[in-house]
């Protein structure tokens, strides 16, 4: 009988303690913070003729928990300034990213109905440590 009690005490003990174990996500007091700046090309008959760059205002910008996903978990939109925050992280890997957009051109060069922007990852993965506040710093996302 009482190695029947210390085994369900041992187990439940053994349960409640992973149970509390913290994983990659929000719950926690960290952040990771950036800027997002677009590098736009202008194309004159599928030739970069031009470009500019701008703060990526209202650009969405996505958040991956761990590091076995490929799934985003949480995604933000850019300030107006290009900024943008993920706040009340875990410690632990992450993943943030955005996307370019690639222009292509057709093999129809006369008339240019065949060209076509295909998307491309622009991802930075990092690890937070408890409480951290972490600055990626800026990233260029082509348009």
């Amino acid at each position: 009988m009482k190695k029947l009690k210390f085994l369900m005490i041992f187990s439940l003990s053994a349960l409640l303690l992973n149970a509390c174990k913290k994983v990659e996500g929000e719950g926690g007091r960290g952040k990771i913070t950036g800027k997002i700046m677009i590098n736009e090309r202008l194309y004159v008959q599928s030739n970069i003729s031009d470009s500019i760059s701008y703060p990526g205002a209202q650009e969405d910008i996505y958040i991956i928990y761990g590091g076995g996903s490929t799934i985003a978990d949480d995604k933000v939109e850019c300030g107006y300034d290009g900024s943008f925050e993920f706040n009340y992280l875990q410690p632990g890997t992450y993943t943030i990213y955005g996307y370019n957009e690639i222009f292509s051109k057709g093999s129809n060069i006369a008339n240019n109905d065949d060209d076509h922007y295909t998307l491309e990852v622009v991802k930075q993965t990092v690890e937070l440590k408890k409480g951290q506040s972490l600055d990626l710093g800026t990233i260029t996302l082509i348009k």
